[in-house]
């Protein structure tokens, strides 16, 4: 699929500055805002670079910030009007050590090269954070103004425990705000509706949740010993056990209302005659969609709690010595409607043995889903269908984690969409080696977020 074929409107907004953003974009992946980097230089370069490259926005608004995290303010003439919120995160993940050399161009090189933008954050997610900004920027500095009141928010430490969101959320909740609708990254992309059963059917997805999530310590004690002597088993082999129990005792498959909309949204483009009858009824075929989809190595993430164990550690270095305190770590992403507390339930039930103690070491429960219904989702849809063709935007779900739920105390529309299009080979730098994005793609949602922000928030001279 040519990405590219999906693009419509390219014309518009003829007088936007696409260098320029292109080169603010640059300047900001150059700076190092690594979500384990213990130096505030250069999360304070970045807001020192977000004051000098957008004057209309810092000249309209209030820039505050929150520890690392931002938090900007512009003002709209109609105070009857709820605020709209624009987010993303300023963090960006670390290179693997070892991987780079790997990089066709430096991880923070912010090379443009060949119609491409490169480096870490390209991708996710810093494009996000200066395309809002760029799109009222460029609203604002062509004499419009707002009338519905915007904020922007971005968040320090999203790829690690989301604490700034929750701190920029509890200051506007402690200021009384309520959002009309919050837009986050996530969903977005255009991609093929044949995991959905709609093979030819090109699909964007809306996230309207996303799941919980939960890392489970299981922590087995023993004294250790002689391996000749393993009366009562190893520390291991009870951990290895507990584990296995966990492993071998799945949570329920089940539809939530989200993913019950995917579908109906998707029902009339699909082609196999049994799927189609299944979903010809949502609602009345629930519990047998849920379970096919638990055959699918693609679908099963969306209709059950996932269970991966990932960490352990304790062993002896020598084959022939028993290890004493054993550990292991189980993560758990958890489905629409269920909490941590329901997971370790679950697990105690399942493990049947007090010697094995268990804790959480993060654990949030999934995220409330945000209406499909209302102002922020149509006007969404509106935007992104105004510059993207022969798509069809399905309402989704996130099986990762974002800086949206932390939102969710102050606004009933959490949508989570990034309206950059990338090509397959461009996406796999998301976490990973020579992330990049194309000046056609960035380009391109800038538009979408010029446009929604202008129909959404009422801009007008």
């Amino acid at each position: 699929m040519n990405i590219y074929d999906h693009f419509r409107n390219e014309s518009l907004y003829p007088d936007l500055d696409v260098d320029g953003a292109c080169s603010r974009l640059s300047a900001a992946v150059r700076l190092k805002t690594v979500s384990d980097c213990e130096d505030p230089a250069p999360f304070l370069e970045l807001h020192e670079l977000m004051k000098s490259s957008f004057p209309h926005i810092m000249a309209a608004g209030g820039f505050e910030t929150v520890g690392r995290s931002v938090l900007i303010r512009v003002p709209g003439s109609d105070s009857s009007l709820r605020p709209a919120l624009f987010m993303s995160h300023q963090d960006v993940v670390p290179v693997v050590k070892g991987t780079e050399d790997d990089w066709i161009h430096g991880a923070y090189s912010g090379d443009i090269e060949d119609g491409i933008i490169w480096g870490r954050g390209t991708q996710d997610i810093k494009e996000q954070v200066f395309a809002e900004l760029e799109a009222a920027e460029y609203l604002l500095s062509r004499g419009l103004k707002n009338a519905r009141t915007i904020y922007f928010a971005f968040g320090e430490d999203e790829e690690t425990f989301n604490r700034g969101s929750k701190a920029l959320s509890d200051l506007l909740f402690s200021r009384g705000e309520r959002l009309e609708f919050v837009l986050d990254e996530g969903g977005g992309g255009i991609q093929s509706g044949e995991l959905l059963g709609a093979p030819g059917l090109s699909v964007m997805p809306i996230d309207l949740m996303e799941k919980g999530y939960a890392d489970l310590k299981l922590s087995v004690k023993s004294t250790g010993g002689h391996s000749s002597r393993p009366w009562g088993g190893t520390s291991l082999g009870r951990l290895a056990r507990a584990i296995d129990r966990i492993v071998s005792a799945p949570f329920p498959a089940e539809l939530c209302s989200t993913f019950k909309q995917s579908l109906r949204t998707v029902a009339p483009y699909i082609k196999d005659p049994k799927l189609a009858e299944l979903l010809s009824d949502v609602d009345a075929n629930a519990e047998l969609i849920a379970a096919s989809f638990m055959e699918s190595k693609d679908l099963f993430p969306f209709v059950t709690t996932t269970i991966a164990p990932t960490m352990i550690s304790g062993s002896s270095d020598a084959p022939n010595v028993m290890p004493q305190n054993m550990e292991a770590v189980i993560n758990f992403r958890i489905a629409a409607g269920h909490t941590p507390e329901e997971v370790m339930e679950h697990c105690r039930k399942a493990v049947d043995d007090d010697s094995v103690s268990m804790e959480f070491l993060q654990a949030n429960p999934a995220s409330a889903e945000a209406r499909f219904d209302g102002f922020g989702y149509a006007q969404l849809i509106k935007a992104l269908d105004s510059f993207y063709g022969d798509v069809v935007f399905v309402p989704f779900m996130s099986v990762g984690a974002t800086d949206a739920h932390n939102y969710e105390q102050i606004c009933d529309t959490c949508l989570r969409c990034s309206p950059f299009v990338s090509t397959e080979e461009e996406e796999k730098g998301v976490h990973g080696t020579n992330e990049r994005i194309s000046v056609r793609s960035y380009a391109q949602g800038i538009r979408v977020l010029i446009s929604l922000m202008k129909e959404s928030c009422g801009f007008a001279r």
